[in-house]
């Protein structure tokens, strides 16, 4: 009942940003409600691949839905950073719910498919390959929103140019302080989603204290 009552709100709060968008006076389905849409979509593919993840029973589906998921978690606590595009106008209070929204939603959707990946492999292969994981995960999803806010490429990339992909983040990695603005993004990104996925984490055991 519970995991039904979580994608049910989830599935709410993204119709509540579509709504938003699809009403605004303004500009509906174009700006600023499209690209949101497009990327709360994205934001709910790790979703989707995590629920695959901690279902299979065959092993052998274990690394392609990992790799799946990895490759689009970026997106959802990408959806944070769309908060750079709020304006000055009529409609800013309409805006700033429906950024509000996404953001929330997304941080959610990956923390939550970020908790089911942990439980699958902790009980398979222990805690320690667990915790292991999500420390990478976290440090790469941060990786991942400088990859899309900065040099402007997507999940689909890694499919399609991975070879770019990797050039432009190779550049990066390799002299961190030449791009402060980058550099300093991607340790607020990490530290914001690692503490979110703790304190969900923590959630869990509230009842059992």
């Amino acid at each position: 009942a519970r995991r039904v009552i979580l994608l049910v709100s989830l599935a709410a709060t993204t119709a509540l940003t579509v709504v938003l968008g699809v009403t605004d006076p303004g500009a509906p389905l174009s700006y600023p409600s499209r690209f949101l849409i497009w990327n709360l979509f994205l934001a709910w593919i790790p979703m989707v691949a995590a629920v695959a993840f901690a279902s299979v029973r065959r092993g052998i589906w274990l690394l392609p839905l990992g790799m799946l998921w990895l490759a689009f978690l970026p997106n959802s606590p990408y959806l944070v950073t769309d908060l750079v595009h709020l304006g000055d106008d009529v409609e800013l209070w309409r805006h700033i719910l429906q950024y509000g929204f996404a953001a929330w939603t997304g941080i959610v959707l990956g923390v939550v498919s970020m908790r089911l990946v942990h439980n699958r492999v902790e009980r398979q292969f222990g805690a320690a390959a667990g915790w292991f994981l999500v420390i990478v995960s976290v440090g790469l999803c941060a990786v991942g929103v400088v990859i899309g806010r900065f040099q402007r490429w997507n999940s689909w990339d890694l499919v399609t140019r991975p070879d770019a992909v990797v050039a432009g983040t190779l550049e990066w990695v390799r002299s961190p302080l030449a791009y402060v603005q980058s550099t300093g993004m991607a340790v607020a990104v990490a530290v914001f989603f690692g503490l979110a996925y703790l304190t969900i984490w923590a959630l869990d055991g509230l009842d059992s204290d």
